[in-house]
């Protein structure tokens, strides 16, 4: 997959093929490490599913189903993926590329300060946290859900709900701000358990 087509997938693609075909195949560039245990991704809504992703030696490999060993569930509805996929999000990874000098060129990640072990440590922490995020565009709010450990994802009564504005997303990625101080920043909304977001947050960079 070149850099013409890793930004031109369609909003249409199904997550079975999103997940099975195309994510083991992006040419996004992943720091080289593994993580020794998986992500449970579930998809809601008729078409949707549960695939386990898994970070091994820099490449991301998904088998369908839940694994038992999860560090989190990760829950979203079909269409808030389609905005990743091909929709407002992905345009808006554009709009980035483009501020950053690197119009259309595949992502390079493989300089995220990405520590395995702190990774796995967050399946210990308890609730979830939904990242709502703001499209003033089209008017729209599209939800993502992590629930920490292997246990049922909580989509509708997360612990903790994070705001975000889309826009002022991009300016954060641009201006490279510390993960930590997103929690502070324009634009930012937190409702519910404040401390869980920055509990999560030290235990993956502290």
């Amino acid at each position: 997959m070149d850099a013409e087509a890793f930004w031109s997938i369609r909003r249409t693609t199904s997550p079975q093929k999103l997940f099975e075909t195309i994510v083991p195949a992006l040419p996004v560039r992943l720091p080289d490490v593994t993580v020794p245990r998986p992500v449970n991704v579930h998809v809601l809504g008729p078409g949707g599913g549960v695939w386990a992703t898994q970070l091994v030696a820099g490449r991301t490999q998904v088998t369908p189903g839940t694994a038992d060993d999860a560090i989190c569930q990760v829950a979203l509805h079909k269409k808030h993926l389609r905005e990743i996929v091909g929709g407002s999000l992905r345009d808006r990874g554009l709009q980035i590329m483009a501020k950053l000098g690197k119009a259309r060129q595949i992502p390079d990640l493989s300089r995220a300060p990405l520590d395995p072990a702190r990774v796995v440590k967050v399946a210990s922490l308890e609730g979830s946290i939904a990242v709502n995020v703001k499209d003033r565009g089209y008017g729209d709010t599209y939800r993502y859900v992590v629930t920490f450990g292997s246990g049922a994802p909580d989509y509708d009564t997360a612990t903790t709900t994070v705001t975000v504005d889309a826009d002022e997303a991009i300016d954060w990625v641009v201006k490279r701000i510390e993960p930590k101080q997103l929690l502070k920043a324009k634009g930012v909304r937190i409702e519910g358990d404040l401390t869980l977001p920055l509990r999560a947050l030290q235990l993956l960079f502290d």
